[in-house]
């Protein structure tokens, strides 16, 4: 006879189904991990950023690791901010070329290396960005194990949809975005900044590989959102909405995304018409 619901909670786990990374309960952190955008973010948040972390949650950094190309010294002025409060061998700094996405794949390797030793601790990894390819691939590392949030400032650009949890700093004053210290005594040592050039084959294979696992995650909310017809395919009308709804607001974004959908097939026309997929 099987045990009434009430008891199912209570029963030893070798007498449930096993259940997967992405359901398992995650160990409470220990201390953080930081992983700072420095093209997309500004220093003028690290006050409030640490302020959450460090005070209200109580947890010491593990790890900083801080990329940008040092635009109008941001890499320079989020070090020394950093390094007022957590000691300078555990904040590494990245210089990245002046590319799309340079700071995002630098970052992606450095989160990539260090996830295992992540799952260990526990740390508890902060991404500190908007940009929605280092956000999924934070929710990668979310599903093998890590407990990930997201951070950034409040502001009027829509920041990448992510299920992780979000701490929304507040926005940043624009007087001080640009504020460079008077002079080198105002301002604590900062650590030596690293410069990583990003090879293209690197780049190019975990571009790659996370452009995917992000396609895929998408395709499939399309299909649970969109309503199949009777033909077998979607109305290309419904599948635009439900592709701005989900993030793609630019009909470039949606052009790429479905450019890259395999057999792709269309049918019909005007307001009949279809995508096979």
């Amino acid at each position: 006879m099987e045990p009434p619901p009430s008891l199912i909670a209570r029963l030893p786990h070798q007498n449930l189904a096993p259940i997967d990374s992405v359901s398992r309960p995650l160990q409470p952190a220990r201390a953080m991990a930081l992983y700072i955008d420095g093209d997309n973010q500004s220093p003028a948040i690290a006050g409030d950023l640490l302020a959450s972390v460090r005070d209200d949650w109580g947890l010491d950094a593990s790890q900083v690791v801080l990329a940008g190309n040092d635009h109008g010294h941001a890499l320079e002025r989020w070090a020394a901010a950093l390094s007022e409060v957590i000691a300078a061998d555990a904040i590494l700094t990245l210089r990245v070329p002046r590319t799309p996405d340079a700071a995002d794949l630098a970052l992606i390797l450095e989160l990539g290396a260090g996830m295992e030793r992540h799952q260990r601790g526990p740390d508890l990894v902060v991404v500190v960005s908007r940009d929605e390819l280092l956000i999924h691939a934070a929710e990668a590392v979310r599903r093998r194990g890590c407990r990930v949030w997201v951070a950034y400032a409040q502001s009027e650009i829509p920041p990448a949809r992510t299920t992780l949890p979000t701490l929304l700093l507040p926005a940043v004053n624009p007087g001080h975005t640009h504020t460079k210290p008077a002079s080198a005594s105002d301002k604590p040592a900062t650590p030596t900044v690293m410069a990583v050039p990003v090879p293209e084959s690197i780049e190019a294979a975990i571009s790659s590989e996370l452009a995917a696992l992000a396609h895929a995650e998408l395709l499939a909310q399309v299909r649970a959102r969109c309503r199949k017809q009777p033909g077998g395919g979607y109305l290309t009308n419904e599948l635009g909405q439900v592709l701005h709804n989900l993030g793609l607001t630019s009909k470039a974004e949606r052009d790429r995304f479905l450019k890259a959908i395999p057999n792709l097939r269309e049918t019909g026309s005007g307001s009949a018409k279809q995508l096979l997929f």
